[in-house]
């Protein structure tokens, strides 16, 4: 009978031994630990975005090296002063509580030591005083410190200690309760930190500001001597007052967030300008007053060079209904206007197929069957590249764009933006007045580019240094020239270099404005893409951004080289006699046969669709009906007539 009692009891012990040993090789499950607010900092630490955990708590990760010491010393004197010797249980304490719980039969928490505060903060089934309850604390703490340093303990439990209402975690106390980082904090404050997780709710200052005080101090007179505080400074500590409002931070970048954060759980710090975010959100929530509903508009101010996104509001209000306001019209992809203009020119004096000083002939044009105007209707003759777009006038622009060539300019940009854009699209001599659809963000990572070649072009909202690789787009000679001719005289005589755009029906209206060191885009539109008759890029994106500009006080750009030299070549230009009478250029030309009579300079070298003539006699045939380039040279001066030929039966 004896042996087998032996035996059993051998068996039992080994087999919960053998289960203990079990229970603590496997690590323990995170608990509250795996539920946190999503948070977004601006690049000064300010919180600029805030989304609570399911439970409706404020609750941010930890980390040790950004707390102060004075706190982790007081809290560590205060709570478990062999904190950093026992492993998860202190055996005194334990002893200590056998004793108290057989005289009086009751559980205290006298035994608790911060491990095991942290395993009833991951498990809150845990927390009610039981004999069952606190042998599971027992055994959590000691798997909590087989596989958890004493700095992974204290950063979980100053992630889920409470400080009253829904604040949690020592991120979201310090903001709440003194704004502050957890990095420097005062005597006083570390003292109520230490004491308000307790019992959060009765010592709130803001409430209770009498069992605050004196929680505080009671910290202070405890463990005074443990951490070499002297009498006299005792006293003055004790004297300190103590915040008496709770702060939560307001989320002022929702679409930051919803474009950053994939995964829950989140704490990513930014480049946002908390400060600028504000005045950004201000400013679009007031303009955007101006106009109907479902009006809505996005801004967007990014550093030149280095692509840092400094603001970035996706809409007017977040929370705007009517307006579509969740909606992220920064990232939509939306027609662009005009402002591809600068860069399709930018191609073309790459490529050297026009100058700085070109001149366009401003007419009338067919191109199979589409015939383009601008924007007032109005046709202007003789206009230099300078003019042409600064007035944003769309035939010359189409015409550069055939001669860099549609297809490879379309390649250049969906290679550029890497993304899947409209590729399944071809948007032919549309692309020179908005046919070619692409977002916000996209397009002023092609003004990055054409701004500042070879640095950052893609926008980015860390602080990390960017990798600088060569020019995607121009190269920078090329770029000096684009910024001249787009550069402009304003009437206190400061340069601007902008280029606005309004899409077809005025469904979009755009502005970038590049100035000395930022760039700002501003979009205005209807969430459906509704036609309105009030939107351009000019009077009503323009002033948007100048607003921005003043408000952030953004410096006006510097260009190099003379802003006017684009203005020098008309005057050259009209001195050229005319050397072709006919046909005029844009004529609609019907005859029986391809022959076709011509009257024009006859010392000239004639060419036909760019091929040279080898004589002229007044008379040519056209290889076919449909579009043909007549062309005249003698000296610098250049005509050249399209005209479309029909056949007649």
């Amino acid at each position: 009978m004896r042996k087998t009692f032996l035996i059993s009891f051998v068996l039992m012990t080994a087999f919960g031994f053998f289960s203990l040993l079990f229970f603590l090789i496997h690590s323990p499950e995170l608990g509250r630990l795996s539920k946190l607010s999503d948070v977004i900092r601006g690049d000064s630490g300010e919180i600029i975005n805030l989304r609570l955990t399911s439970s409706g708590h404020w609750r941010e990760p930890a980390d040790l090296n950004r707390i102060d010491p004075l706190l982790i010393e007081m809290l560590v004197a205060y709570e478990d002063k062999r904190f950093w010797h026992h492993h998860g249980v202190d055996p005194y304490a334990i002893i200590r509580a056998f004793f108290s719980v057989a005289k009086s039969g009751k559980v205290y928490s006298g035994a608790s030591t911060l491990t095991m505060q942290t395993v009833k903060l991951m498990y809150p089934d845990l927390r009610s005083r039981t004999i069952s309850n606190k042998l599971k604390q027992v055994l959590f703490a000691l798997q909590l410190d087989a596989h958890w340093s004493k700095k992974e303990i204290l950063e979980a439990y100053f992630t889920l200690a409470p400080f009253g209402g829904n604040i949690e975690g020592i991120e979201a106390a310090t903001q709440a309760w003194f704004q502050k980082e957890p990095k420097e904090l005062t005597h006083t404050e570390a003292a109520l930190l230490v004491a308000l997780p307790q019992s959060p709710e009765r010592r709130r200052p803001d409430l209770f500001p009498l069992a605050a005080f004196q929680a505080k101090t009671k910290v202070l007179e405890t463990i005074s001597t443990r951490i070499n505080l002297d009498l006299h400074k005792l006293e003055e500590l004790k004297k300190e007052p103590l915040p008496v409002r709770l702060s939560r931070p307001k989320s002022i970048a929702l679409h930051v967030e919803d474009r950053l954060i994939q995964n829950p759980n989140a704490v990513i710090e930014t480049s946002i300008n908390a400060s600028w975010q504000r005045d950004l959100i201000s400013i679009l929530s007031a303009s955007v007053q101006k106009y109907e509903k479902p009006i809505n508009i996005a801004g967007l101010v990014v550093e030149r060079r280095t692509g840092l996104v400094k603001a970035y509001a996706g809409s007017s209000s977040y929370i705007d209904n009517d307006r579509k306001g969740s909606v992220n019209y920064l990232t939509a992809l939306r027609s662009p206007g005009s402002t591809l203009k600068p860069l399709i020119y930018a191609k073309a004096l790459e490529r050297k197929l026009i100058e700085e000083g070109h001149v366009f002939k401003d007419s009338q044009i067919q191109r199979g069957g589409y015939t383009p105007s601008n924007f007032d209707k109005i046709f202007n003759g003789q206009v230099t590249l300078k003019e042409a777009l600064n007035r944003s006038l769309n035939i010359p622009a189409i015409q550069t764009l055939e001669l860099i060539g549609v297809d490879g300019f379309e390649n250049s940009l969906r290679t550029f933006i890497a993304q899947d854009i409209m590729q399944n699209y071809e948007a032919g001599l549309t692309a020179a007045v908005g046919g070619f659809y692409l977002s916000a963000e996209n397009l002023a990572e092609i003004y990055l580019e054409i701004a500042d070649p070879g640095h950052s072009s893609k926008i980015r909202f860390d602080a990390e240094e960017p990798e600088l690789t060569s020019s995607h787009l121009i190269n920078s000679n090329t770029s000096e020239k684009i910024l001249r001719i787009m550069s402009q005289r304003n009437n206190i005589g400061k340069i601007e270099l902008f280029k606005t755009g309004t899409s077809h029906n005025q469904q979009d209206a755009w502005v970038v404005n590049i100035f000395q060191d930022h760039i700002v885009l501003v979009w205005l539109g209807t969430p459906d893409n509704e036609p309105t008759t009030i939107l351009t890029g000019r009077s009503a994106a323009y002033p948007i951004s100048k607003d921005i500009q003043k408000t952030l006080g953004l410096k006006f750009p510097k260009i190099k080289g003379d802003y006017k030299i684009a203005e020098k070549s008309v005057e050259k230009f009209e001195k050229c006699r005319k050397l072709i009478q006919y046909p005029e250029d844009g004529e609609w030309i019907r005859g029986s046969n391809l022959a076709l009579s011509i009257n024009g300079e006859t010392n000239a070298d004639w060419y036909l669709n760019n091929v040279r003539l080898a004589s002229f006699n007044k008379r040519v045939k056209l290889p076919s009906a449909g579009i043909n380039k007549i062309t005249a040279v003698m000296g610098k001066c250049t005509n050249t007539s399209e005209i479309f030929f029909q056949l007649t039966d």
